[in-house]
């Protein structure tokens, strides 16, 4: 199990209003996702996680759990790097800038996108809890 300091940028976004669910997700993962690849390795990027909000399980979790408030968003995507500069160096990139960014627009809605910096702080993994962090949250 590997507990390192990573730090994870979670992007929250909306999917383009001009385009159906599916195409959304078609080209998120099958057209934009491959276009990202290279990019990503050049700047350090360790991991990178599509995550295609699912809108029957959505619905699922708003019957059973009514007073819960779901997100509006299609989509949450994270990025994890040793280094924050890392990533705002690849978002700073000439390819970024006028390949990625642009392509982006086909499936999602620019004016909609939220970031969020954090570090994971792992508790249970494989169904056991982790003792030993690399980072201590313990007050002093």
């Amino acid at each position: 199990m590997n507990t390192e300091k990573f730090v994870r940028i979670t992007m929250l976004f909306k999917k383009n209003p001009n385009i159906s669910f599916e195409k959304f997700h078609e080209y998120w993962a099958h057209i934009h996702g491959p276009m990202c690849v290279d990019w990503m390795k050049k700047y350090g990027i360790l991991r990178w996680a599509q995550n295609h909000i699912n809108k029957t399980g959505m619905e699922f979790v708003a019957k059973t759990l009514p007073s819960w408030p779901l997100t509006t968003f299609d989509a949450i995507e994270d990025f994890y790097v040793r280094d924050l500069k890392d990533f705002t160096d690849a978002i700073s990139d000439d390819f970024y800038q006028t390949t990625l960014l642009p392509d982006a627009g086909v499936f999602a809605d620019a004016a909609s996108i939220f970031l969020a910096v954090g570090e994971d702080y792992l508790v249970i993994d494989d169904g056991k809890l982790v003792g030993d962090h690399e980072r201590d949250y313990h007050l002093h």
